[in-house]
């Protein structure tokens, strides 16, 4: 009956879903939470899956033997049996503070077919037979952990089962031979069901979810850049309430990989259970793919004409920067510009209550094309710092954010080779451009997520996000949302109780320059 306990510890597992560590060595990148809702849901989820396994269910031979009088002993034998009917009455799942779950069963009622045979000396004789298993109990114990590679395991801790009664019908030549001896019999199958039924979820145990658990991934590639770890750093940790499992959550280079420089914040979820299930990501996860895409050299981008809007009042050509830098005209006259932009470093998210922090440093090389040759002439190179900051936020279901500025952009001249220019009066007028086209544009876009009502919460070092049960990440859908968050702005994320649907937009196409990545 318990031949695939699995399938309610899977639900509890793969619910948070799912390089060593030593336990308890590190922060995790992010959490996730099962609360006592959750744990309904779970539970629902393996009932349903356990009575579908029991359609395959292949239940063991047993014999026996028994006297007839001057006949002696006789030898009899239940084969094939197959589970008819099973009603779950009565099923629990609990916690067990600081160890795994309990799963019971109590009862509950089953019925039985199968054929027997029984021999003595060179007489065969066979039929068939159905019984009537009632008042059937099961409890099942797991300790949940985690191996050295930062996978879950669970073990089988205790396992007890008790049968209410059973009653055996016998049919088929000279089958009242059989039901002469009845009792016997129903005591015989009832003492083989107790004995056999904790060896068969211990052995199911060992055979089937063990093995599973050790095939998981714990690493997903996002691209031909970056890989994400989303190991264990540490057993799930059970309290009479919740299951919080932490993950690694660690970005990393696919021709490389070094320990980030920097760790990960602890992460404390709240104290109130209102969803079934809790995610809760540090700055760290965020700042990682920062680190790998920037040393990658995917965060450099040339910016030609063809990137710049129609619209624009302002073309990359020395003809607009005239009023600026009235000499560039005079050097190179109709001659396009190109710009190179690059951060100094990694830019890092700071996560603060209600807000999200972006202070970047980036470096900008202006370029003449000279009409005459390929060769580009390195004009000026500039220094740029901003602080920028965005506002999320959940409203009717839906997330929604307002990008500002935390600080004006700050210009700094690094190195020219056609004299100084009024650095100023091009500050001024980028600070315009993005006070009232830039950022308006990007506060346009709409909400960045709809559909079924979500709980978003932006504390010190941690973004927090509670869901419906129907929320659940697959590995494509991670795989989507990290390549939007580390290389694009996501524009829509869309949850339903069938799917999870990711759009990105990145605006115009910059040209990014060749890397070794590539």
């Amino acid at each position: 009956m318990m031949a695939r306990p699995s399938c309610v510890v899977l639900a509890l597992l793969l619910l948070a879903e799912v390089s060593g560590s030593a336990e308890g060595a590190s922060n995790p990148g992010f959490v996730a939470r099962i609360t006592r809702k959750g744990l309904e849901y779970a539970h629902r989820y393996g009932i349903a899956t356990l009575k579908k396994e029991l359609s395959t269910v292949k239940w063991p031979d047993f014999s026996g033997s028994f006297k007839v009088g001057w006949i002696k002993s006789v030898s009899y034998e239940f084969y094939r049996l197959k589970i008819h009917r099973f009603e779950l009455r009565n099923s629990d799942l609990r916690l067990r503070p600081t160890q795994g779950i309990t799963a019971s069963l109590t009862n509950n009622y089953m019925s039985v077919s199968g054929n027997w045979k029984v021999k003595k000396a060179f007489i065969t004789l066979d039929g068939t037979f159905d019984v009537r298993v009632d008042g059937i109990s099961i409890s099942v114990s797991l300790n949940l952990g985690k191996d050295q590679s930062g996978r879950p395991t669970a073990s089988v801790a205790h396992c007890s089962n008790s049968i209410g009664h059973v009653s055996v019908d016998i049919s088929g030549s000279l089958s009242w031979i059989l039901n002469l001896f009845h009792k016997r019999i129903e005591n015989n199958f009832k003492n083989i069901l107790e004995q056999k039924i904790c060896e068969m979820v211990r052995k199911s145990t060992a055979s089937h979810l063990e093995p599973y658990l050790r095939t998981l991934p714990v690493i997903a590639m996002i691209d031909q850049v970056a890989g994400i770890d989303y190991s264990l750093v540490g057993a799930p940790q059970v309290t009479s309430q919740v299951i919080d499992t932490p993950f690694k959550g660690e970005f990393f280079g696919r021709n490389w990989r070094s320990p980030a420089p920097f760790d990960a914040p602890p992460i404390r979820l709240p104290e109130k259970q209102d969803h079934p299930v809790y995610f809760a990501v540090s700055e760290y996860v965020f700042n990682t793919a920062s680190r790998v895409y920037h040393q990658a050299g995917r965060m450099n981008f040339t910016i030609q004409n063809q990137h710049i809007p129609q619209d624009s009042p302002i073309r990359l050509h020395t003809n607009s920067f005239r009023a600026i830098i009235p000499q560039l005209a005079r050097l190179y006259p109709n001659t396009e510009l190109e710009l190179e932009t690059s951060p100094e470093s990694a830019p890092f998210l700071m996560f603060t209550p209600g807000n999200v922090t972006l202070s970047p440093v980036i470096d900008i090389q202006a370029f003449a094309l000279l009409p005459t040759s390929s060769e580009r002439k390195l004009l000026f190179e500039l220094r740029v710092t901003t602080n920028i900051s965005a506002t999320i936020n959940v409203s009717s279901g839906r997330i929604v954010g307002s990008v500002t500025t935390g600080s004006k952009l700050k210009l700094e001249l690094k190195h020219s080779n056609i004299r100084y220019f009024n650095v100023d009066l091009m500050e001024a007028i980028l600070n315009y451009y993005a006070l009232h086209t830039l950022y308006p544009s990007l506060n346009a876009l709409g909400p960045v997520a709809a559909g079924e009502p979500a709980g978003l919460l932006l504390r010190h070092g941690l973004l927090q996000l509670a869901s419906p049960p129907a929320f659940y990440h697959h590995e494509q859908s991670l795989r989507r949302a990290s390549l939007c968050l580390c290389q694009g702005t996501p524009t829509s994320t869309v949850w339903s109780s069938t799917s999870t649907r990711t759009s990105c937009s990145w605006g115009p196409t910059l040209k990014r320059p060749n890397t070794e990545e590539e």
